[in-house]
């Protein structure tokens, strides 16, 4: 059971990576659209790229929370997670 519960968070915190890298790739993505953007489209570009960042910034803490979980319960974790644990434990 406690092998299941282990797997079932190195899964959760694969999954929110891809969510972050993905929120992050969006990020440039608004922030090159609003950097062409028309002067009379800056503003909604502008919005656009601020929106993207906060989406980034939840991801990211979304990740961080179960990667601090992980090493809070300092369960072994794949190759993947090693560094970024042993990082958080300093």
């Amino acid at each position: 059971m406690k092998e299941q519960v282990e797997k079932q968070l190195v899964d959760e915190a694969i999954e929110a990576y891809v969510d972050w890298r993905e929120e992050c790739a969006e990020v440039w993505n608004t922030y090159e659209r609003w950097a062409g953007a028309p002067v009379a489209d800056a503003s909604g570009a502008f919005s656009a790229y601020r929106a993207a960042l906060d989406r980034e910034e939840r991801a990211s803490h979304g990740y961080a929370d179960l990667l601090a979980r992980i090493a809070a319960g300092r369960r072994p974790v794949g190759g993947l997670f090693a560094r970024t644990v042993h990082a958080l434990n300093g």
